[in-house]
């Protein structure tokens, strides 16, 4: 797949394409992605650098520390979320505005942490513009790029090929050039989704097992269940009964909650081969750890009683289309047809890799119920 970027003769818009070609730090796609934010909010075209750094810290928040998604060892706008994380207490969940707010405080209190975002201000603006001047600054000794970059910023506004932007108050701002700012503001959409495919494939290239990459980007929105819950519901007026496969206790109708087996949080998706009905209790219990293998073969059951209690229904290929997919079998008769063996050991390749992926991510391992 290739996405190119609208073309006017007046603008060098390869020079910008070229911000994100071999990119080895995410800053390029979350500094960009902040300065169409603000553009989308219509806040001019002088926009203070340490707002768009505070929303960058707000951007990177979800993948890194919710979604526990990698940036790069070497990352440096990873780490400095992942210390604002550690540093500031303030909710996992918290909303871009909070987060953006806090990483302001530190810049403002000048602490460690805001220490570190102000290192940031001191590299990557200047750096996304290098491709404007690749040829200038070719064989530049590296202490003088961020100056050279600077004049040269100032020298190409007054150009017929003028760089995206131009360091004012003493560097504490960029201004966009107007002819800039109209293409911004023109091509909002093509330029976000142009930004984001190439941040896609950075993280992708970071996280090479992880599923969901491309829903892990913002903060999750609400989450709708009811398919899943509908589902069981037919499964328990099919089979009169089920028992919770981590405590033991009986399940009833409407007295339960949906439990993801492996955490939303890693796999980012409500798909019901990974969905079982638990106490409340023990759903709250669970939470987004991950299960201890000696689950893995309860759970093949209730899924497998689960698929063939269905398999007879009307309803069948709505709520089996999932299990289609996941075992790659050509109908729901070959489906339904499957020894338990067989479900389970299909089941378990899909899912045992996964828990250990997550495992490497961060996410707490082997839990089991204890009442």
């Amino acid at each position: 797949m290739n996405i190119s970027l609208p073309y006017i003769p007046s603008l060098p818009i390869q020079a910008l394409a070229s911000s994100f070609d071999n990119v080895t730090n995410s800053y390029k796609f979350y500094w960009f992605l902040t300065i169409l934010e603000s553009i989308r909010k219509d806040e001019g075209r002088v926009i203070p650098v340490h707002a768009l750094l505070a929303r960058m810290a707000a951007m990177g928040w979800y993948p890194i520390n919710y979604y526990r998604l990698s940036f790069g060892k070497q990352d440096q706008l990873g780490n400095v979320i992942t210390l604002i994380m550690e540093r500031s207490g303030i909710a996992l969940e918290s909303t871009p505005d909070t987060i953006a707010n806090v990483a302001l405080d530190h810049l403002r209190r000048k602490d460690d942490v805001g220490e570190k975002i102000k290192d940031l201000a001191n590299f990557v603006p200047y750096r996304f513009l290098r491709p404007f001047f690749t040829d200038v600054l070719r064989g530049e000794d590296d202490w003088k790029i961020n100056r050279r970059i600077q004049e040269l910023a100032e020298q190409s506004f007054y150009t017929h090929q003028p760089c995206l932007y131009r360091f004012v108050n003493f560097t504490d701002n960029i201004e966009i050039h107007p002819d800039w700012y109209n293409y911004l503001q023109k091509h909002l959409a093509i330029l976000t989704g142009f930004c984001l495919w190439h941040l896609i494939n950075y993280l992708q290239k970071h996280n090479p097992n992880v599923p969901g990459i491309a829903g892990k980007l913002f903060k999750p929105q609400s989450r709708n269940l009811l398919q899943a819950r509908s589902f069981w519901n037919l499964v328990l007026r099919q089979v009169g009964s089920l028992t919770c496969i981590y405590s033991g206790k009986p399940i009833f109708p409407g007295k339960y909650s949906i439990d993801h087996f492996l955490p939303w949080r890693f796999v980012a998706h409500d798909l019901l081969w990974n969905l079982i009905p638990a106490p409340k209790e023990v759903n709250a219990s669970k939470n987004d750890n991950l299960p201890d293998p000696s689950y893995l073969e309860p759970f093949a059951s209730i899924q497998y009683q689960a698929v063939q209690s269905i398999a007879r229904m009307a309803k069948a290929e709505k709520f089996l289309e999932d299990y289609v997919v996941l075992f790659k079998v050509s109908s729901l008769e070959e489906l339904q047809k499957m020894s338990f063996g067989q479900f389970r050991d299909l089941l378990q390749a899909a899912i045992a890799p996964q828990l250990q992926v997550a495992a490497n991510m961060g996410f707490s391992a082997n839990w089991k119920y204890r009442p």
